[in-house]
């Protein structure tokens, strides 16, 4: 249990506590922990929320903390996935760029516009069990997907595919009881760049599973700041 905690902190942050001979069934029991590590990650966020500071620089902050202890993992997948899948291209195209490791105009583009979406969201928000609760959630939803969908190739993805789904779902579960609306809405954004890539890759890769994980929490973010500014 401790092994496989170990690789899914490795695997979703910059910590460097990846154990050594590590097998391939401990990659797949690894994703039993993804929302205890997007708890972890949320952890920052919900202690630092009732800071007394200005919302643009909270949202800075909030920001700042949840890109860096992923050491912007996720960003990247989205960057990568941006380029790869918009614009009109062929299918062989679009793989041969989602392997590139330089960014085109999409990808500056798509990241520019969700950074600034990503910070107006968070500064908005100042629920710390909210603030704590939905990166667990983003970080599970990758998992349905893997068992559903085919893959690109094996890469990082193939090595975590075929794990346990109940044990990551109970512990996601408070978020969608808690946020119905914001959890929902981040599913569909999840599934909805799954579905982008199946039909435009034909498949799947970690790019495109990190794209999903932040544009659900964009998603749930920005779906819960609004709903607080129309009720407040």
């Amino acid at each position: 249990m401790l092994l496989a905690f170990r690789l899914a902190l490795a695997l979703l942050t910059l910590l460097p506590v990846a154990p050594h001979g590590a097998k391939e069934e401990d990659f797949r029991r690894s994703t039993a922990f993804f929302p205890l590590v997007g708890y972890l990650l949320g952890l920052p966020l919900a202690l630092l929320a009732p800071l007394p500071l200005p919302e643009g620089l909270w949202g800075a902050l909030a920001l700042g903390l949840l890109l860096g202890l992923t050491g912007f993992l996720h960003l990247d997948g989205l960057l990568d996935a941006a380029d790869a899948l918009l614009g009109t291209r062929t299918r062989e195209e679009r793989l041969r760029i989602l392997k590139d490791p330089h960014l085109g105009a999409f990808a500056f583009g798509v990241g520019g516009v969700y950074l600034l979406f990503l910070w107006q969201a968070l500064a908005l928000v100042r629920d710390p069990l909210f603030l704590l609760l939905f990166p667990g959630f983003a970080r599970f939803l990758p998992l349905p997907l893997l068992h559903r969908y085919p893959l690109l190739g094996p890469g990082m993805a193939g090595l975590i595919r075929g794990g346990p789904l109940l044990l990551p779902a109970l512990l996601a579960l408070p978020f969608p009881l808690l946020y119905p609306l914001p959890a929902l809405l981040a599913l569909l954004a999840a599934w909805g760049v799954a579905r982008l890539a199946l039909l435009r890759l034909g498949g799947l890769n970690g790019d495109v599973l990190g794209a999903g994980i932040a544009l659900a929490e964009l998603s749930a973010l920005l779906s819960y700041a609004l709903w607080r500014s129309l009720s407040g």
